[in-house]
């Protein structure tokens, strides 16, 4: 089958060149999406890298836009298949084989991942497989473990670090929601494919490194609380009434008070702009506003904050 991998720069062309060093000699074809970086990447790497294939985008279109032109570009060039491979990450040199192994073997699977582990800490597993919203567990994602054997586990989500898909599955359901444009687009796409039919799983073997948080270690946390808060929201709302998962009210309940613990949480480390950036993504979620944050007029923000707070201290004196 035709493989091709996607790479999404945006300003970490040292991530990006060590990820493609150790791509070297996979049997695919590389395609690296530029997300409007500073520096224009393909002018970094041409060079170093011929065999790769470029492209800019006009805009920072976030993971879901960058994974999206990429993504296009694949199946126009004849890819059946399509690694949606963080930047940040390092591979073995069997990555590609093992992954083309298991999906001949599982024609059943739409969607395939790998066991991921630190970069920095290669003997760690960072994550595995992830089912979604079951009622008896605190959070939203709950990890599956996922053993080292060789097999592939089902699960409900596959980490978008790196994603496998069929040119079967962008067929059928489309492509990334460009509406959540960083976090959880690529639970929302996993849980699209498994709602049209379509099983996903992740393959028991360890043999991607991943840095984790590079976009956001250079943007400040804020950035990752704002859209966590608001597109928890936004997928919830999508994916509401799956058959053994927590009703629709329940969540949202959950959603709202895992925020407000998360604002309570950056507020007492002194984080004051990643405690707004909670709720401005928790306003803006409730808002039905989406796509790239923007500095918009939030009516009622200051009163809503204010309440929280007021909140908060009736809490403290009362303990």
């Amino acid at each position: 089958m035709n493989l091709a991998i996607v790479l999404v720069d945006y300003n970490g062309l040292a991530d990006t060149r060590r990820c493609l060093e150790s791509l070297h000699g996979q049997t695919a074809d590389i395609i690296v999406v530029d997300n409007a970086s500073r520096e224009t990447v393909s002018e970094a790497l041409s060079n170093s890298f011929p065999d790769v294939y470029f492209v800019r985008s006009p805009v920072n279109g976030g993971w879901a836009g960058g994974n999206n032109l990429g993504l296009k570009l694949a199946l126009e060039r004849g890819a059946e298949l399509v690694i949606l491979l963080n930047n940040d990450t390092a591979v073995e040199p069997r990555f590609a084989e093992c992954l083309l192994r298991a999906v001949e073997n599982h024609p059943e699977f739409g969607i395939l991942g790998l066991v991921i582990r630190f970069l920095d800490l290669p003997h760690e597993v960072q994550t595995e497989g992830v089912a979604f919203n079951k009622p008896h567990e605190a959070g939203f994602f709950q990890r599956l473990a996922v053993p080292l054997d060789g097999r592939v586990v089902e699960v409900d989500i596959v980490n978008g670090c790196c994603l496998m898909v069929r040119r079967s599955v962008v067929e059928r359901i489309g492509f990334i929601d460009e509406e959540f444009f960083l976090i959880h687009e690529e639970a929302d796409f996993c849980l699209r494919a498994q709602e049209a039919g379509f099983k996903l799983g992740v393959l028991g073997e360890a043999l991607v490194y991943h840095k984790g948080s590079s976009t956001f270690g250079r943007e400040g946390q804020g950035t990752q609380r704002y859209y966590d808060a608001r597109n928890l929201l936004r997928l919830l709302r999508k994916h509401r009434g799956r058959s053994g998962e927590r009703s629709y009210f329940r969540s949202a309940v959950h959603a709202g008070r895992y925020a407000l613990s998360r604002y309570a949480i950056e507020r007492e480390k002194g984080f004051a702009a990643s405690a707004d950036a909670v709720l401005m993504g928790l306003y803006d979620g409730a808002m039905g506003r989406y796509g790239p944050r923007s500095d918009r007029r939030r009516p009622g923000f200051r009163l809503m904050r204010w309440m929280i707070e007021t909140v908060r201290r009736i809490k403290s004196i009362a303990r």
